[in-house]
């Protein structure tokens, strides 16, 4: 079972070697070199050259290559694409999409990525991450969501939508105690639902203050029980803390084998459901147990 519980966002102007060094010692799940905001106008060309050369070296272990390109509707966008993946297409598993928030915007990128597949030969699947990212993203997140075959997740981006949204963000960052809950419960909700709905991955927002590790791992939490298959993170020392919470249990662990031992003891016998203690099973119990030993399983 392919896992995306961490992508990691690695900064396209950092020195090389403290990229190079990032991507081979982080242990993120998707390891996304960005374009976008990290990255000043000044110095988009000279991080294009750089993530092109790092994308060809054999430096990324398990983790997925990704990029983030700058926001889908804008002539930056295609030059990334042009630049980047035509040169190193061949080496790309996933591209994060920035604010998209039409159809066009996604069949754009679709158009311009067949072209440098026939102009510069290399036939691997690249898969789309849309970001979430405004009020008419989460709007028409169901047309954006289905628009492309090559769309695979849609992720949460706070910053953005906050902004966007006019929620007042910053005070719930020092505080969370100030709102009576999750602040981003139902745009959470809405994500998981669309990706659910559509067949995708759900990626649940960063948390940006990169040492309050506890917040970022009761966040990271909720955002697994709700649904979630991963989270975005911002730095190489939140990779951990959101595997961890990714975790399951000793007593989940249990239950999951104990699930799926029952379940084939029971087809065994002709039986589709039967009783775990006090806990009736049937086969919707399967899927929800392989997955609680897939994230067991995974490395730390």
């Amino acid at each position: 079972m392919k896992l995306r519980r961490s992508v990691i966002f690695i900064p396209g102007t950092l020195d090389e070697n403290a990229i190079r060094h990032r991507i081979q010692s982080c242990g993120a799940d998707v390891i996304c070199l960005d374009l976008e905001d990290t990255v000043h106008p000044s110095r988009k060309d000279e991080a294009r050259a750089m993530i092109v050369r790092l994308l060809r070296e054999d430096i990324w272990g398990r983790g997925a290559r990704a990029i983030r390109i700058n926001p889908a509707s804008t002539p930056l966008a295609e030059t990334d694409l042009r630049m980047v993946v035509g040169a190193a297409g061949r080496f790309i598993d996933t591209i994060m999409l920035s604010k998209p928030e039409k159809v066009e915007d996604i069949e754009k990128i679709d158009e311009i990525i067949s072209d440098l597949r026939e102009e510069h030969q290399f036939d691997n699947r690249i898969g789309y991450v849309v970001g979430i990212e405004s009020a008419s993203a989460l709007t028409n997140i169901d047309m954006l969501a289905s628009c492309s075959p090559n769309v695979d997740a849609l992720g949460l981006a706070i910053g953005d939508l906050s902004v966007s949204l006019h929620i007042n963000i910053g005070a719930y960052l020092q505080d969370r105690s100030t709102y009576p809950g999750d602040l981003f419960h139902f745009h959470r909700a809405r994500i998981i639902l669309a990706a659910r709905t559509h067949g995708l991955w759900a990626l649940d927002a960063p948390w940006p203050v990169i040492n309050d590790h506890a917040t970022l791992g009761e966040d990271a939490r909720w955002g697994m029980m709700m649904g979630f298959d991963g989270k975005l993170v911002l730095a190489p020392e939140q990779v951990r803390t959101v595997h961890e919470a990714y975790r399951p249990t000793d007593a989940e662990v249990a239950y999951a084998r104990d699930v799926l031992s029952r379940m084939e003891a029971l087809e065994q016998v002709g039986e589709g459901s039967g009783m775990s203690g006090e806990m009736f099973l049937d086969p919707v119990v399967i899927e929800p147990a392989r997955r609680t030993l897939a994230r067991y399983e995974a490395p730390l």
